[in-house]
């Protein structure tokens, strides 16, 4: 049998005050729900294809695993924490890094990663990470809540140069701007294999070798249960995944765990993992370094082995161009 959400719709179950900042909406359900929440951005197709064809090395998860994790924790951090100077810094790396992210003659959808089209929905997917994570562990928020939440979430939109009037400033508008982009969402084969060794965490072994499929082969049976429990219904379709009677009370024994654990911990422990992140990217700042590190392009996509043994050769080719597709390196 079909369940056609997660679960009915929760009302508050927490005792906690309402949350009024994002901070506030951190759980440990934020530790499983990232691969959903990148799933419901690259549905979109220009985002998906732009992300799949992509030949900057530098950021892959293919490559880089912990970087990729670093950088888009210290994004979202910043976000939550940062101060506007700290933007500032993340909104001009972040855009030169999307200089490189663009369609080809090739590409079956045009796109550009500096659309602010685009950027948009991706941030407003980066709302659901934070929204959604609370509401599973704590319950459903009333409007006026959700209201104010939305006013908060902007700097995830602004932090990647789109004007703070393309935000949603209430939750209703955010609902019809959703709603509205849902006919829009399909996944291409080709991206929903991307999606697959991303919930599998096969990338890892890509990244790391044997012990990184060790790795993938202990931790992918219950991150991928976690993925589809994170992922609303509309895009766990789009996935084809089923969900039955029996995942949701799994579920929701394993929700039973996590409220308690967040009871204990949090927000405090996540809201300290976030703080760290900004003192990591203050750290680098004021040493000169790239905040994203060094840019890295590549002649050939990563998914189709692009600098694959790029970084354990490059101590034989100080010229910065490889046969294994480097391009250049800036930064």
């Amino acid at each position: 049998m079909r369940v056609p959400t997660r679960g009915n719709p929760r009302p508050a179950i927490s005792r906690r005050p309402p949350p009024r900042e994002l901070r506030d909406l951190l759980t440990t359900v934020g530790l499983t729900n990232g691969v959903a929440n990148i799933i419901m951005q690259l549905s979109l197709p220009p985002v998906g294809h732009g992300v799949s064809e992509s030949r900057v090395a530098s950021g892959s998860p293919r490559r880089y695993p912990l970087k990729r994790a670093r950088t888009t924790g210290q994004y979202l951090a910043l976000a939550v924490m940062g101060s506007e100077q700290d933007r500032d810094v993340m909104r001009q790396a972040v855009a030169e890094v999307h200089n490189h992210v663009h369609s080809t003659e090739h590409s079956p959808v045009r796109y550009s990663g500096n659309s602010r089209e685009l950027q948009v929905w991706v941030a407003m997917c980066l709302f659901r990470f934070f929204l959604d994570q609370y509401t599973l562990v704590h319950g459903e928020l009333d409007e006026a809540t959700l209201d104010e939440l939305i006013r908060a979430g902007e700097p995830l939109a602004t932090g990647v140069n789109v004007r703070s009037s393309e935000w949603p400033q209430t939750w209703a508008e955010y609902r019809r701007r959703w709603d509205a982009m849902l006919p829009n969402l399909s996944i291409d084969p080709v991206v929903h294999h991307e999606f697959m060794t991303l919930s599998d965490l096969s990338f890892v072994g890509e990244a790391w070798g044997p012990a990184g499929y060790l790795l993938a082969r202990i931790g992918a049976p219950p991150y991928r249960f976690m993925t589809r429990a994170t992922l609303p219904p509309e895009f766990r379709e789009m996935m084809g995944w089923d969900w039955t009677e029996a995942d949701q009370r799994r579920l929701q024994r394993v929700l039973k765990v996590l409220r308690v654990i967040d009871t204990v911990i949090n927000p405090y422990a996540m809201q300290v993992a976030y703080r760290l992140q900004v003192l990591d990217f203050r750290t680098r700042r004021r040493l000169g370094m790239p905040v994203l590190g060094k840019t890295r392009i590549l002649e050939t996509m990563v998914r189709d082995g692009g600098g694959a043994r790029l970084f354990a050769r490059r101590s034989r080719d100080k010229s910065g161009d490889s046969e294994t597709g480097l391009r250049r390196e800036v930064g």
